[in-house]
């Protein structure tokens, strides 16, 4: 003890340097970096949570008990499934799927379901109401800011990307099963409504705010992914911009709008992030669309197998006849 007061700790217990010398200097932009996705990281955390137990919830009304590795992997079914599909048409069949999985009744299955979507819709309503007063006021506004900030060539690219887009929608078109999302809303409402008169106005109430926490927690990795960028966007511009951004598969046939929401966040709908605008676009879909996809996919083939996940993936598409072999006939 002595002996280690009169040398010091580094050189008692052998260093040669002595301990400010041994630290690592971090410089402030990579720490920032860091929070930015510890904290893009920690929203969709809180955002898978949120869905678990909101689908807890829900099967808690029908009588039936899910624990809650279930429903995070449920949800992750449904993700996937969600992103590859048109419409997001897939993700309703893959969520049944997990359920009946974690060992609900095909009936309970659908009843869960049809009291998580009463609940969805009037939140998808008032956020549609929401990003309308947000965007259409100042819509003239925001096109001269816009047009003012983009050269001739950007202007040129644009174009030529919503061309793709377009020929992208026209296959699309021919592929997708005609139809398809409006026996998707009717099946559900037909469910929703069927069932939500059993369920208790408080599980609805309490439903809908975690539908409400789950959108914003899902907007919010975009300012997450902003902390410490230069130029850093309106606050509101990014969380409204992101809202719309996350909405637009429910519409777009594209599966997860792939294409019309990249051309949108380059374009600066949800904010300008200058030099930065295409690293912040690829983490904002990593966080918000691949990661939980890739999740997903990889669950699925391991607990269903690989067909019966090709067939969730693949809801919505067409699928062509299988040739009829040669000199075949029916007897």
């Amino acid at each position: 003890m002595p002996a280690l007061r009169a040398r010091g700790a580094p050189e008692a217990v052998g260093l040669q340097e002595s301990l400010p010398q041994l630290r690592v200097p971090l410089p402030a932009g990579r720490l920032l970096r860091l929070i930015a996705h510890l904290l893009a990281l920690a929203c969709l955390v809180l955002d898978e949570l949120v869905r678990a137990w909101r689908i807890q919830l829900a099967a808690w009304t029908t009588g039936a008990r899910l624990r809650f590795w279930p429903a995070v992997r449920l949800n992750l079914y449904g993700e996937a499934a969600s992103t590859l599909t048109p419409n997001r048409l897939g993700g309703e069949a893959a969520r049944f799927v997990g359920l009946t999985e974690a060992g609900m009744r095909p009936v309970a299955a659908l009843v869960a379901l049809g009291v998580e979507v009463t609940a969805e819709w009037p939140v998808f309503a008032i956020m549609a109401v929401g990003l309308a007063v947000h965007y259409v006021p100042d819509w003239r506004h925001e096109a001269q800011h816009w047009l003012r900030h983009h050269i001739a060539a950007d202007l040129v690219l644009i174009e030529f990307i919503v061309l793709a887009v377009l020929i992208v929608i026209y296959a699309v078109q021919r592929y997708v099963k005609t139809g398809t999302f409006r026996h998707r809303v009717r099946r559900q409402w037909r469910v929703a409504l069927a069932h939500v008169r059993r369920a208790p106005w408080w599980v609805m109430a309490l439903n809908a705010l975690l539908t409400a926490v789950s959108l914003v927690s899902r907007a919010l990795i975009l300012p997450a992914l902003a902390v410490g960028a230069t130029p850093r966007p309106r606050f509101a511009t990014m969380v409204f911009g992101a809202l719309a951004m996350l909405a637009a598969p429910l519409v777009v046939p594209l599966p997860s709008g792939g294409g019309g929401i990249e051309v949108a966040f380059l374009s600066g709908f949800a904010g300008e992030f200058g030099h930065r605008q295409v690293w912040m676009l690829v983490w904002w879909r990593f966080y918000s669309a691949i990661l939980l996809t890739a999740l997903g996919v990889y669950l699925m083939v391991r607990a269903l197998g690989i067909k019966a996940a090709q067939q969730l993936v693949t809801i919505g598409w067409r699928r062509h006849p299988a040739p009829r072999a040669e000199g075949g006939g029916e007897y």
